[in-house]
């Protein structure tokens, strides 16, 4: 009986992984041409010519995440990350290969899935949620959808390209600004600050 349920197990741990469908989580792909590019500042990233304008540089300098939900999801909160990558650089740059194939947890071959690609500058963390809050480079792409490919005909889904569901353009990483106080906000301080010193006298 123990010699069978090891058997079962042996037989059912490849048809599991076999399940999996799988993506082609890179923008490699000469046409269309979705490398990853910055509007860097005065004072940009590691790696990133001053006031430059151009495809990402700088080796490991970003990391990009690839973020996937069920088919359909539309809010970003609930996309969760299941795969990163870092970005190349020199004649690469702006480019990335986080698997080609790349194999999709929770998502059998042939299933529609949601996801989208957001990259951060490394130092912001591990996550595009802890560097929103560092204040550092980051974007993301739209939300784009494809059909899990299937491994045991080698099939991976692209991700990148002109298809319906693949994404084409890439969001420009842009730093976190500082926000200002709007003019509204403004002028409620400026009466307070009247209604206090009037009362005061």
């Amino acid at each position: 009986m123990k010699k069978l349920i090891v058997l079962l197990a042996l037989v059912a741990l490849p048809a599991g992984m076999f399940a999996q469908g799988q993506v082609a989580f890179a923008n490699t792909s000469a046409s269309p041409d979705t490398r990853f590019a910055t509007n860097s500042t005065a004072t940009p990233p590691a790696g990133q010519s001053a006031n430059a304008v151009g495809n990402l540089s700088g080796l490991n300098t970003y990391i990009i995440g690839l973020y996937q939900a069920p088919a359909g999801t539309t809010d970003e909160s609930l996309f969760v990350l299941r795969l990163i990558a870092t970005n190349k650089t020199g004649v690469a740059a702006g480019l990335f290969n986080g698997g080609n194939p790349a194999f999709v947890a929770g998502f059998p071959a042939s299933t529609t899935v949601a996801f989208q690609v957001r990259a951060w500058q490394s130092s912001g963390g591990a996550t595009y949620e802890e560097a929103t809050g560092a204040g550092v480079y980051r974007g993301k792409t739209a939300i784009g959808f494809v059909a899990a490919g299937d491994p045991i005909t080698g099939q991976a889904s692209p991700l990148f390209g002109s298809s319906p569901g693949q994404i084409g353009t890439i969001t420009v990483l842009t730093p976190n600004s500082v926000p200002e106080p709007s003019s509204i906000a403004l002028g409620l301080l400026g009466l307070g600050a009247i209604a206090l010193f009037r009362r005061r006298k």
